[in-house]
């Protein structure tokens, strides 16, 4: 009997920690989604300096060139400011996300994937892009270290 009650204990105990740790990476997951909305929210505001604040130092980013690395916050904060710029000289008003799934890789590195529409100013799309990160969790919260830019039709899916 003590055995049967043993076993049942300990798989009540593996089952519980399974969804304890499911419900703490669900929570993980939505504290990663909470950061690429605030991002996004800084891109629609124009605000080099706040996008510039959602980077790991340093930061990678992949593009069609090549992967460019950006060392410091001063480096992202520049490139993001002509990158602004420009878009805004092209059109671009403001964007939001589309779609964005998340997941965690550990419990302090999770990789992001979506869809973000870019609008003009009178509401009309400008543009979608795709774009997938790798964040870290760091003592100032969830950084970006990695993006790459890439085809809406390409965009990971999780789940």
């Amino acid at each position: 009997m003590g055995g049967v009650m043993s076993k049942r204990c300990m798989l009540t105990f593996i089952l519980l920690a399974h969804f304890a740790g499911a419900a703490l990476a669900a929570g993980e997951e939505r504290a990663v989604e909470e950061v690429l909305q605030a991002y996004e929210q800084a891109w629609s505001r124009h605000d080099a300096h706040a996008v510039a604040g959602f980077y790991y130092e340093p930061a990678m980013r992949v593009t069609k060139g090549g992967p460019v690395v950006r060392s410091t916050r001063a480096d992202q904060e520049a490139f993001f400011e002509g990158f602004l710029r420009g878009l805004v000289k092209r059109g671009y008003a403001s964007s939001q996300w589309e779609q964005l799934e998340v997941r965690l890789l550990d419990p302090e590195t999770a990789i992001a994937s979506g869809i973000a529409v870019r609008y003009r100013a009178d509401g009309t799309v400008f543009e979608r892009v795709a774009v997938t990160y790798a964040l870290r969790d760091t003592a100032e919260g969830w950084k970006i270290f990695l993006s790459a830019t890439h085809a809406p039709d390409s965009v990971l899916r999780f789940r």
